[in-house]
């Protein structure tokens, strides 16, 4: 095997793993938490989760980026920056916020939720898309 060969590979495994660990904190805790756990205690974990394993996804997406470049997959490594940088902006989704709720209305915290969770799946199938491009060196 040549290098470049090693370096679709090392870009498609890494944009995998991405997108299984993004599938993982996005739905299969997500369902496990609202499952068994009270709406709070779910919906605590679930943000922890997404804002923990972000970094890692992250991270994996780029080394595929990287490993994406030199192997001359350039449309691969553009589609796996950008979910890197999708999977980082949970972090901020899920950032506390510093504002208050205006007097006698209560703070709705849900919609960060359901924006980082839907933000987790879309990018977890770009990251998808980017390893397949990486297997067949696009």
């Amino acid at each position: 095997m040549d290098l470049i060969s090693i370096m679709h590979a090392v870009a498609a495994l890494c944009a995998g793993g991405a997108a299984a660990s993004g599938w993982t904190a996005a739905v299969i805790v997500a369902n496990s938490a609202f499952d068994g756990l009270d709406h709070g205690r779910a919906d605590r974990m679930l943000r922890k989760v997404i804002s923990a394993t972000a970094g890692f996804q992250a991270a994996l997406l780029g080394i595929a980026t990287g490993a994406a470049l030199l192997s001359n997959a350039r449309a691969a490594a553009i589609v796996a920056g950008v979910a890197a940088l999708g999977f980082l902006s949970n972090v901020w989704t899920l950032a506390p916020r510093r504002d208050k709720a205006p007097e006698g209305l209560k703070k709705k915290n849900s919609t960060q939720r359901v924006v980082a969770v839907a933000l987790t799946l879309l990018m977890t199938f770009v990251a998808l898309t980017a390893g397949i491009m990486a297997a067949i060196g696009v």
